[in-house]
Order: C-alpha cells, then structure tokens, then sequence
C-alpha cells in the first residue's frame, strides 16, 4: 500500500468522523469506515473530491436516495451503499 493511499484513508477517516452532524457521523462510519479497505486510490480521492464538492445534506441525502446520484460520484455512493462488502 502506498503512502498517498494512506494518507488519504487518513483524511477520510478523520472528515468521517466529524462532519458536523450526528445523523452523517453515524452513516458514514457505518457505511464508509468499515469498507475503507475495498477502495482502490482512485475512489479514495473521489471519495474525498466528495466530500469536498458535495455537502454533507446531500451526501446523506444521497446515500437514501432521498435526492438523485451526481453523474461523477453515483457509482462510488452505489458502492458505499452496496450491501455485498
């Protein structure tokens, strides 16, 4: 694993863990966290192009399908939301 992938695990762990609502704390760290490992370098950085472009509402909206997947981050929130991993 190289060092880019892990300072940028790093930085998602971190901006998980303290988005700023409890409600996204607590999906992200469910649903995000415990998958970490299953990104590649690629969806990490648009993981966190994510969460840098994209505000944490409607990152959370999102993930419930409450409001439409963004073009760029619909197949990267399909599989933070894919049951499978």
């Amino acid at each position: 694993m190289n060092k880019e992938k892990n300072i940028l695990k790093k930085i998602i762990k971190y901006r998980i863990s303290y988005s700023g609502m409890k409600e996204t704390d607590i999906i992200y760290q469910k649903l995000i966290l415990k998958k970490l490992e299953f990104f590649n370098q690629d969806e990490l950085k648009l993981l966190s192009d994510l969460f840098n472009e994209i505000s944490d509402a409607d990152i959370f909206s999102m993930i419930l399908n409450k409001i439409p997947r963004t073009k760029k981050f619909k197949n990267l929130i399909n599989k933070i939301v894919d049951e499978e991993k």
